[in-house]
C-alpha cells in the first residue's frame, strides 16, 4: 500500500480515530519542524538503516532530537557491523515510500517484517504520535496503542531504547 487512501481507509477498518493536517511538501524534517509544532505532541523524524549483514532497521525518534551517533546504536542493538542509511531503492522496495515520506505508519507495507521498528523511547510517554500518512504533505496523528494496532497488522514489535545522541563539541 503505498496510497495514502487506502492507508487511512486500513485505519477507518480498524477502527483508528485520526487527525490529519495538509501541508505543503517536507522532504527533510527541518522542513516540517519550521512549522507550528503546538499542533502535534510528538511528531516525528525516521531513517532507514542497515547493518553489513542488509538487515533494515526504522528509527523513529522525535522531530527535534539532535543527530543520533549510529555507530553507539548499531552496537546497542547487536547490529552486525556499522549503519549505513539504506538506500532510496532498498527502502522503497520495504517500505513502499519515497525518501521525504519515511514514516512507522509504513511498516504495514513491510509484510515480510524485513524491517525492525526501533523508537525513541520517549515516545511511549505520549498519548500521541504524528507522522507522515506514506506521503510528506500531510502529517496523521494516532494514538500510541493504535500505532502498536496497527504495527500487529503485519507482526512488527517495536523494541523502545534511549537513543544515543553524537556529542556535540563545545564551543
Amino acid at each position: 500500500m503505498n496510497d495514502w487512501r487506502a492507508f487511512f481507509g486500513l485505519l477507518t477498518s480498524l477502527g483508528i480515530a485520526y487527525e490529519t493536517v495538509e501541508h505543503e511538501e517536507v522532504h527533510t524534517a527541518q522542513g516540517l519542524a519550521n512549522r507550528d509544532m503546538s499542533l502535534w505532541e510528538f511528531p516525528v523524524k525516521n531513517i532507514v538503516v542497515e547493518d553489513k549483514a542488509k538487515q533494515l532497521y526504522l528509527v523513529t525518534m522525535h522531530l527535534l532530537t539532535p543527530p543520533l551517533d549510529l555507530k553507539a546504536l548499531a552496537k546497542q542493538l547487536g547490529a552486525d557491523g556499522r549503519f549505513s542509511f539504506a538506500s532510496p531503492e532498498t527502502m522503497g522496495a520495504a517500505l513502499k515510500v519515497l525518501p521525504g515520506s519515511v514514516t512507522p505508519f509504513a511498516l504495514v507495507n513491510d509484510t515480510e517484517r524485513r524491517v525492525r521498528p526501533i523508537f525513541d523511547e520517549r515516545m511511549c510517554a505520549s498519548k500521541t504520535v504524528s507522522a507522515h500518512p506514506l506521503v510528506n504533505t500531510m502529517t496523521t496523528t494516532i494514538a500510541i496503542d493504535d500505532l502498536m494496532r496497527l504495527l500487529g497488522v503485519n507482526g512488527h514489535e517495536p523494541r523502545w531504547c534511549a537513543l544515543p545522541l553524537k556529542v556535540q563539541p563545545v564551543s
